[in-house]
């Protein structure tokens, strides 16, 4: 099939998402915007400890629960903060009301990420040129895993803005036996266990800036070993957890 044949049987998709899901994922955005600032305050008792972010700049956030990107945006102040958000769940419908959220997407399949995660990141790096402030979570999915990813770094160092490390006190943490939970029930369990933990703290850690005059890798590997650094202190005051690792299999 020619480009050009390509493109005329792309056209009526394209035309169905302008007309209809793209602004059905709006209405899903100003839904949740709405909830970040209007429902939050009402279910949970939120603090804000450190300077609030101002764009552009990369939010790394610790991600051992499911409601911290709500808490971000509420406490920061960063409402319309896009994220890199998994498209790998068990509940594959999700991802259309993600994206209205969160706007990038990025996989951990070894085939797909080799174009869908380049793509992303080139967007978000675009999307933080022009002002935004995206959040990223480096522990992905499964925080026990212990492992630390460096999307945060390679944004921050691409785009030439900062790096801010960010920690929830206080929220509740993802059990992995939870996965097997219906989703409506393990979202009511977690409020009400958050609820029970009081006041939560989102820690805003002093911005840790990328330094052109190194090579990437080893700006990334600077930015990442500082966020590992952070991540440590509250992994051990917050959760009483042993600490993430950078770089990966280092056993730190």
């Amino acid at each position: 099939m020619s480009g050009v044949e390509a493109r005329q049987e792309r056209w009526p998709q394209r035309l169905l998402w302008a007309l209809f899901a793209r602004p059905l994922q709006f209405l899903i955005w100003l839904v949740y915007a709405a909830c970040c600032r209007f429902l939050v305050p009402l279910l949970f008792r939120v603090e804000r400890v450190g300077a609030r972010p101002r764009g552009p700049c990369v939010l790394a956030v610790t991600h051992v629960g499911t409601f911290e990107p709500m808490f971000v945006a509420y406490a920061g102040r960063v409402f319309r903060a896009k994220a890199l958000f998994a498209v790998d769940p068990r509940y594959p419908w999700l991802r259309f009301i993600y994206g209205a959220f969160w706007g990038f997407e990025v996989t951990t399949d070894p085939e797909r990420k080799k174009w869908l995660n380049r793509r992303s990141l080139a967007r978000a790096v675009e999307y933080l040129k022009r002002g935004g402030v995206v959040m990223v979570f480096p522990e992905g999915e499964r925080f026990w895993e212990r492992v630390l990813y460096p999307g945060a770094g390679v944004l921050a160092r691409r785009a030439g803005v900062p790096l801010i490390p960010v920690g929830l006190e206080n929220a509740c943490c993802y059990h992995p036996q939870a996965e097997a939970q219906p989703l409506l029930a393990a979202a009511w369990r977690i409020i009400r266990e958050t609820r029970e933990k009081g006041t939560i703290r989102v820690h805003f850690s002093p911005p840790l800036m990328p330094d052109p005059r190194l090579p990437e890798r080893e700006d990334v590997d600077r930015l990442m070993r500082g966020v590992a650094e952070v991540f440590g202190d509250w992994y051990r005051m917050f959760y009483g957890f042993p600490p993430p690792q950078w770089p990966p299999g280092s056993g730190a």
